[in-house]
């Protein structure tokens, strides 16, 4: 036989600085949280049909048709959420930067030199596309000096964004520099999702303490898609497109028996 109790303490903590921009700056890393929502209405409620004995409608209709007709209630969830803070950026969003033995990565933005419109960004239906910055195009600007490396050229993309009359609001940071645009920068936002989920049910009595309900629950009873965020990056062809969508209608049915 033996003793086998032992007691011991375990802490531990974890620091992630995986997505600075410059070590020697964080404060460009200040940002809304990818999880910020400006505006969130939820709403929901439950209506009893008026149909039957003693209601509005239908109360002196034969006992069969009132069997039928009574105890049906309709119930509904609503919900608007704007979207989430979007970064633009020029390309992917990190890159090595090696501080010492300590490991660290820079998350480029863009650098804005014009004036944004106001309240960019709207789902609209192309050919075969859906494009939410429909303000906004890119087009090829001209190459920076790279001191006659000329190797450097063919792995730099010197897109910029523009408005509709050929202003340019967004392109490329200079070589060495981390982009002035915040990482989510307030005003610059993506879809917003609507919402609506209905059910219907109906309780019958079998027994004195016997009660049988049938229910139908539609969710997403508009069938409106849930745009995803759109491509954000200034030197992709697909800039401002979106690719992706959830939120297909799902209609389902049930029956229980409370005893």
């Amino acid at each position: 036989l033996g003793d086998n109790q032992n007691a011991g303490l375990i802490s531990g903590a974890t620091y992630g600085a995986s997505t600075l921009r410059d070590p020697r700056n964080r404060r460009l890393d200040k940002g809304l949280l990818s999880i910020d929502r400006t505006h969130v209405i939820k709403a929901n409620g439950a209506f009893d049909l008026p149909f039957g004995p003693n209601r509005l409608f239908l109360s002196g209709a034969p006992s069969v048709v009132q069997r039928v007709v009574e105890g049906w209630q309709l119930s509904s969830v609503f919900s608007w959420v704007s979207g989430a803070p979007l970064t633009f950026v020029p390309g992917t969003i990190a890159t090595p930067f090696m501080l010492g033995t300590m490991g660290f990565r820079t998350a480029n933005t863009a650098d804005v030199v014009g004036s944004l419109p106001k309240g960019a960004g709207g789902v609209e239906k192309g050919n075969g596309f859906v494009q939410y910055f429909s303000d906004l195009s890119v087009k090829q600007a001209p190459l920076p000096n790279f001191g006659g490396d000329p190797n450097l050229p063919g792995r730099f993309t010197n897109q910029v964004v523009v408005d509709k009359s050929g202003n340019i609001v967004l392109k490329n940071p200079e070589p060495g520099t981390t982009g002035n645009t915040a990482i989510a920068m307030p005003g610059i936002i993506g879809p917003s999702s609507l919402g609506l989920d209905m059910a219907l049910s109906k309780k019958i009595r079998i027994a004195e303490n016997k009660m049988f309900t049938i229910r139908a629950d539609a969710v997403n009873f508009l069938n409106r898609p849930i745009w995803g965020n759109p491509n954000t990056n200034i030197n992709s062809t697909t800039f401002g497109r979106i690719t992706t969508a959830t939120g297909n209608r799902t209609i389902t049915f049930n029956a229980r028996i409370d005893f």
